[in-house]
């Protein structure tokens, strides 16, 4: 039997997760458009408290190319991925080159570079709202970047592994284009530390909601 702690949080405190995470993909989307100039939405922000069962078929078809970057907040195991299909990730690189899309391209290293660019500065705005909101200082380290493929949705690659962990929570918002097609994803993993502080701020912790049902005699 699995020794990994399952998270059981309630719906109010998956709310104020969503809450966080919601504002912070609307900062990341704001800078990627400023990034590629064209218009990156955002789709309904989820909060997820069991294990990612397998590779969403939106990352990609079975055999094509996928980019995950990762970058870590904090030493309590907080981190942030970002998620982009093959194709998705040559069309925003060129997009941020100012240089025609030719669809199926393969990636490139100058590819890699530009996504650990666009990367880190949609991340750190991402994290400049949740930060603010909590009173706390968030220096991420540097994002780190994997191009892998797809040929089994069970097998995750080494780098995004971890949201196999039933020890996980995910803050997942999906980027999406004008049309509502997908084009990429956050999701954003806090650890204990953060979890807490937000709980205490949205005065849904226990010990909150402790003294509030004590106000009512319950």
């Amino acid at each position: 039997m699995s020794s990994e702690i399952v998270n059981e949080l309630d719906e109010l405190q998956m709310d104020a997760l969503r809450e966080i995470g919601n504002v912070g993909a609307s900062h990341a989307s704001t800078a990627l458009t400023q990034l590629v100039k064209t218009d990156i939405l955002i789709d309904v922000t989820e909060c997820r408290v069991m294990p990612m069962p397998a590779l969403p078929n939106r990352f990609g078809e079975l055999g094509s190319l996928f980019a995950t970057l990762k970058i870590n907040i904090d030493s309590a195991g907080s981190c942030i991925y970002m998620v982009f299909p093959g194709d998705v990730a040559t069309y925003l690189s060129d997009l941020l080159l100012s240089r025609p899309h030719k669809p199926g391209r393969p990636m490139t290293e100058q590819d890699r570079e530009v996504l650990v660019e666009m990367g880190d500065i949609c991340i750190r705005r991402y994290l400049v709202p949740i930060a603010k909101f909590l009173s706390i200082e968030i220096i991420p380290n540097s994002p780190v970047v994997s191009i892998d493929r797809i040929t089994d949705r069970m097998k995750f690659p080494a780098l995004i592994s971890p949201l196999r962990s039933s020890s996980v929570v995910r803050v997942e918002t999906n980027f999406v284009d004008t049309k509502k097609r997908f084009q990429g994803a956050i999701i954003f993993a806090p650890g204990k530390n953060i979890q807490a502080l937000t709980f205490k701020r949205f005065g849904v912790d226990a010990e909150s909601q402790a003294a509030m049902m004590s106000k009512f005699g319950l």
